[in-house]
């Protein structure tokens, strides 16, 4: 329990409630931890302001209040969860991976969201982001280069003969499709 007077505890329970309907999470977090008062105590209010952050979409924010103040890990890998999905739906690969590794996100959901990403990539002929995703969650071999040899063509296809030539070399794409870059960079020199 906290070492603070009643008045004192019941004036600081009020600031930390107020400030968390407010919004103001880190002054509220330092009246928390200015009197040491234990996360029980807050809970309630906790929970309005995770509520209130999932209705608003704003998940990141309701994970860390979750993870900040204990709240039951299932909702707050859930939340953790969908901001992970929107991070990698912005492109924000590598905060995905380091978000996923910081909530402890289970490999099955980074899994599912990372070949969803991909593959709606790969439809919207965004190899380069698909190629990006393959690689930040190790995705598999045959994914890989999937996205390797579509970017290989499309670079082929611009005349873009030098980029062509590097992606097959670091993806390792059949022997032909090296030489055929290696011909087209030596004929547009």
């Amino acid at each position: 329990m906290c070492n603070i007077p009643e008045g004192t505890l019941n004036d600081s329970l009020k600031q930390f409630k107020e400030l968390m309907d407010r919004g103001l999470y880190k002054e509220a977090a330092k009246i928390k931890d200015d009197f040491s008062i234990p996360n029980e105590m807050l809970r309630d209010s906790v929970i309005k302001a995770f509520k209130k952050n999932l209705e608003l979409g704003e998940y990141s924010i309701a994970a860390e209040l979750g993870k900040r103040y204990d709240l039951p890990d299932d909702i707050v890998k859930e939340a953790a969860a969908r901001s992970f999905q929107r991070k990698v739906d912005s492109e924000y690969y590598k905060k995905a991976a380091d978000y996923a590794k910081e909530y402890n996100l289970s490999d099955k959901t980074v899994k599912d969201v990372a070949e969803k990403a991909f593959k709606k990539s790969m439809d919207f002929g965004l190899v380069k982001n698909a190629t990006e995703i393959a690689e930040s969650f190790d995705l598999p071999t045959d994914m890989r280069k999937a996205a390797a040899e579509k970017a290989y063509t499309q670079y082929m296809e611009a005349g873009l003969f030098r980029k062509a030539l590097k992606i097959a070399q670091k993806y390792k794409l059949p022997p032909e499709m090296i030489k055929e870059a290696e011909m087209m960079v030596k004929l547009n020199k």
